[in-house]
């Protein structure tokens, strides 16, 4: 809630359910990456649009947003080997980088009085609870991901970025909750339009909390 803006002002009634939830300042949704792959050098146009709750925070390679930083586009060259060279920098790079933050402004209606479909994703009332998360030990979570990623289509160097870049966090707890945001869900939240059209597109979003011991009764632990 904004500190210039009263409870009325984001139009609670009586009777309505209200969810308290507290951020920090860093960005929510952290390092989503793009790798595009292509047996020939080709010229390829990638379009990442977000809904309203979310605007990005820090991209890589910088290129201008639109739509009040909610809307971007790359222009670059794919080879062979994976990289990529944007055109406007001439910048080589590995993969396209993006973080966002949530838009406090944008606080949702109570669900109440904007009812939800069951597998929408939005950053402000993020579920992760015993019907749709799994609970695992920290120390056991490297072999979960890697396996689970594995399944998921993602090649060696994108599984070992993934697990280093979240492991720290992870470590901090004994147990996590974790899940994984369908593809439909994730694409509702953050549109991607690649061209020329892939034959294959793979989106991983995970989804995670610790959780503590005097919680883990009512779970089901791996």
């Amino acid at each position: 809630m904004q500190a210039n803006r009263s409870i009325g002002s984001y139009h609670i009634k009586d009777g309505d359910s209200v969810n308290l939830e507290v951020y920090d300042d860093e960005p929510y949704i952290k390092k989503p990456v793009i790798y595009l792959y292509s047996p020939s050098d080709i010229d390829v146009c990638v379009k990442l649009s977000l809904i309203p709750d979310w605007s990005f925070a820090v991209i890589y390679p910088v290129v201008t947003t639109e739509e009040h930083g909610q809307r971007l586009e790359w222009n670059v060259c794919t080879h062979q080997d994976g990289s990529l060279t944007e055109h406007y920098s001439g910048l080589d790079v590995s993969y396209l980088f993006w973080e966002a933050q949530i838009n406090l402004q944008a606080f949702p209606r109570s669900s109440a009085s904007r009812p939800q479909p069951v597998d929408t994703f939005n950053p402000i009332s993020i579920s992760l609870d015993d019907m749709d998360s799994i609970v695992i030990s920290a120390d056991k979570v490297t072999v979960y991901l890697d396996k689970s990623l594995k399944v998921l289509g993602l090649h060696t160097e994108a599984r070992t970025s993934f697990i280093t870049y979240w492991l720290p966090n992870i470590l901090k707890h004994e147990y996590i909750a974790l899940r994984f945001v369908p593809q439909a869900a994730y694409e509702r939240a953050a549109s991607l339009c690649i061209s020329p059209q892939p034959n294959v597109v793979t989106r991983i979003c995970m989804l995670f909390k610790g959780i503590c011991k005097e919680h883990l009764a009512n779970c089901c632990c791996r």
